[in-house]
């Protein structure tokens, strides 16, 4: 009897004991799991991901915007708060995708041929439905919905807005003259969004000014004694300007009070080192500065650090042939290389595609007039991010938008 009853005891100790390994081999299985299930890696600041790391890097540039993302995806993740060692077999998967112009990626896009007015068009006079002889415009890339123009016979900037009926006065339009808070007939515009101001060639007082727009700060001389033609500014900020009277384009890099001559430079003249009459430019991704070089006919591209430039528009003399041009005015180039030009005289925007020996008309050619397919002198050209084209039509006191034919 007293046998039997230790037997029974020890056979329950013994259960006890396998029911409380059991259990420990389940919690410590259950624990693992857990650990393995939950384990993170940091794919950016701020962000956490289970089982996965992502990298975002973003470039953009003047023209287009391109955004690359990198998944990585482990099947197997190792847990570092535990002795065991396991393989890892990781999947990469990259996806690239690219926004730009819709026009980029065509190599032959066209207008529709009569345009619609954008700004102005009530003849030409100071009201702010109306503009008096404007020169040239600038589209803020982020806000498609609002130019801002040159309105250089009434000394003003202008901002208009999409479907607006009248303009807004941004900057002048004080009458003409060389204080502060004046201007005397600006040519060109450029809004540096960084310092949330304009800059501003006043042609007539001979200097480059920038304007604050929130009025906080008065006015300020960047530049003086400089015949100003046209004026941009690069992906780093520098600051350049066309001196028609000294036939050259400067550079100024950001606080530095000395520039440096980018273009022409040696005279007037037709040479491939000189220039006669520079006006608009244009800067591209690469620092190449291109230069309407309005009376030798033609656009020349002076890459970074050459002594002399190539020809990439134009060349062969004033004329109304599509390998002639007739003294041209605004400059804009595109992804391809393609090279728009206003030629003034023969009241046409015409595109040079590169290596191109002729042109070939985009907008106008049809005579000088009124009409919605006409101009009177077109000067300044934009593009906006959609492709659609922006013409300066001076002496019709209005702006002309061509919409992008998309086939």
């Amino acid at each position: 009897m007293r046998k039997s009853v230790i037997f029974s005891i020890i056979v329950a100790i013994l259960i006890i004991i396998a029911v409380a390994v059991a259990l420990t081999v389940v919690l410590t299985r259950r624990s693992s799991t857990i650990e393995k299930t939950t384990t993170t890696s940091t794919g950016s600041p701020g962000s956490t991901s289970i089982g996965t790391t992502t990298t975002s890097s973003t470039t953009t540039t003047t023209a287009t915007t391109t955004t690359t993302t990198t998944t990585s995806t482990s099947t197997t993740t190792t847990s570092t708060t535990t002795a065991t060692t396991t393989t890892t077999s990781t999947t990469t998967t990259t996806t690239t995708t690219t926004t730009k112009l819709m026009f980029i990626n065509n190599t032959n896009p066209k207008w529709t041929s009569e345009g619609y007015t954008f700004a102005g068009g009530n003849g030409y006079g100071q009201a702010l439905n109306q503009l008096f002889y404007p020169r040239s415009i600038f589209i803020v890339d982020n806000d498609p919905q609002s130019i801002y123009i040159a309105d250089t016979n009434n000394h003003r900037i202008v901002e208009w807005k999409y479907n607006a009926s009248n303009g807004q006065v941004v900057a002048g339009g004080n009458g003409q003259g060389n204080r502060l808070d004046q201007l005397f007939e600006p040519i060109d515009v450029f809004v540096d969004q960084k310092n949330d101001s304009l800059i501003i060639c006043d042609q007539g007082n001979r200097r480059v000014i920038r304007w604050f727009l929130q009025n906080q700060t008065d006015p300020e001389i960047i530049i003086s004694n400089i015949y100003c033609g046209g004026l941009t500014i690069d992906n780093n900020g520098d600051l350049y300007v066309s001196d028609y009277n000294k036939n050259e384009v400067r550079r100024w890099s950001i606080g530095d009070v000395n520039s440096t001559i980018v273009a022409g430079g040696n005279g007037k003249g037709q040479e491939l080192n000189q220039l006669n009459y520079a006006t608009r430019i244009f800067v591209d991704r690469d620092y190449s500065v291109y230069v309407s070089d309005a009376e030798n006919y033609r656009v020349m591209k002076w890459i970074k650090d050459a002594e002399e430039g190539i020809i990439v528009a134009g060349g062969r003399g004033g004329g109304t042939s599509l390998d002639k041009m007739y003294m041209t005015n605004g400059v804009i180039v595109d992804h391809l290389d393609n090279v728009y030009v206003s030629d003034m005289a023969n009241n046409r925007v015409i595109r040079w595609a590169k290596g191109s020996q002729e042109g070939s008309i985009i907008v106008g050619g049809n005579g000088s007039g009124n009409q919605s397919n006409q101009f009177i002198s077109p000067r300044g050209l934009s593009f906006d991010q959609q492709g659609n084209l922006f013409v300066v039509d001076m002496y019709n006191s209005r702006v002309q938008k061509f919409n992008i034919d998309i086939v």
